[in-house]
């Protein structure tokens, strides 16, 4: 059956999200991450260039309980959905979702570039699927820092390889457990990148 709940909103290219401006503030302090603005199609390509510290170092210092909001907010299973709205403001939109006692939410995060997309439980309002999808314009570095955020800092090199395999179009898909989490990676239509990671008893 598959998992890609929001995929089809994820690839939609709705209109783009509303960042608050004390959000905008504090995504312009670049320094050990990567730009990001509300005004995506102003966006020069260096905007995603890694910055130093090195790419290990970054990976190692990511996460956070809450995601700060540097670089491409990634957000794990059992997060809040108030500290999602806080952080990415109001959404491109909502749906029943899938699953049973789901909602589903997504954000136009970069259009053309990057979507998220959340399942949340409708009673505890906590994410129970977490959703990322981007296109070849972003960098790999991006996404890998990306992935490792919506794991909760656990990626591993098994992960890591997988994810390099359907970045560089040698599999098309890579599924993989960890923990209590299950995941995908894989190319979508439109040679999108689509990663999906799920509490395992969602389905």
């Amino acid at each position: 059956m598959g998992i890609l709940i929001v995929a089809s909103y994820l690839l939609a290219g709705l209109s783009q999200v509303s960042l608050p401006s004390q959000l905008l503030a504090e995504l312009k302090i670049v320094q050990h991450s990567f730009l990001l603005s509300s005004k995506p199609s102003r966006l020069p390509s260096a905007s995603f260039e890694v910055f130093p510290p090195p790419f290990g170092q970054l990976i190692e210092n990511q996460c956070r309980d809450i995601p700060d909001g540097i670089g491409i907010p990634a957000f794990q299973p059992g997060i809040v959905k108030n500290d999602v709205i806080r952080m990415l403001g109001i959404p491109t939109g909502t749906s029943r979702g899938y699953w049973p006692n789901t909602r589903a939410v997504f954000y136009d995060l970069i259009p053309d570039q990057v979507s998220l997309g959340f399942l949340f439980d409708r009673y505890s309002e906590r994410i129970r699927q977490t959703e990322a999808s981007f296109t070849g314009e972003v960098d790999s570095q991006i996404v890998m820092l990306t992935l490792n955020g919506m794991l909760g800092c656990k990626l591993n090199d098994q992960i890591q390889q997988g994810l390099q395999q359907v970045w560089q179009g040698t599999s098309q898909q890579f599924s993989f457990r960890l923990n209590t989490l299950k995941g995908v990676i894989e190319r979508q239509k439109g040679d999108r990148l689509y990663i999906g990671i799920w509490e395992e008893d969602l389905h």
